[in-house]
């Protein structure tokens, strides 16, 4: 078991088919608790020096540092809201958006086991030639980029992607934490 939760894969949770697959993809936390501490043993070590005569420049020490938290949790905040996974009641949720699980093709979810991860593609990419990457350019043009689901600009940093189809031949992108155990819930909940 990896991360404190059950099933098949780090990170998920899983029962065994169909409505009843149930995976919700638990997000790392390290960093969130790394800083809270950090600052926290900051505003106890200043509350010893300037409490009580200088209050009001704690009171500012401890709202500056409250600010701080909140500009170093960021990333792992939006990450919560838009890119948190779940696989239940027959229903993918990425964020605040939730699409049947049935709308997926299985031969998107089957292809996305065999798509490079981020550090492979990039490898790739490194390997060809300026004419093949041109040509590359070319014809990626021509196709529309998948959305991504869950809402953002981009896949945010630490997570991977995969790519799915939905049987209306529109192209989702998720970001993920746990790429297999994803593809392995997706499939059990369509009763592959």
């Amino acid at each position: 078991m990896g991360s404190g939760a059950e099933g098949s894969g780090e990170g998920a949770s899983a029962a065994s088919y169909g409505s009843a697959v149930v995976y919700t993809e638990q997000l790392p936390r390290r960093w969130m608790i790394a800083t809270t501490m950090v600052l926290a043993i900051w505003i106890a070590y200043q509350a010893s020096i300037l409490l009580p005569e200088d209050s009001t420049v704690w009171f500012v020490v401890l709202g500056f540092s409250t600010l701080m938290v909140l500009v170093f949790n960021a990333v792992p905040i939006s990450k919560r809201i838009y890119n948190r996974i779940r696989v239940q009641g027959g229903r993918l949720t990425v964020g605040r958006e939730t699409i049947p699980v049935e709308s997926l093709t299985v031969g998107s979810l089957r292809e996305a086991r065999d798509q490079p991860t981020d550090a492979e593609f990039v490898a790739s990419l490194a390997s060809r030639s300026r004419e093949e990457l041109a040509e590359l350019r070319r014809s990626g043009r021509a196709t529309r980029p998948p959305r991504i689901m869950g809402g953002g600009w981009s896949v945010p940093m630490g997570m991977d992607q995969v790519v799915v189809e939905t049987a209306e031949g529109e192209s989702l992108l998720i970001p993920t934490h746990h790429r297999e155990a994803l593809l392995d819930a997706l499939l059990r909940a369509r009763q592959v």
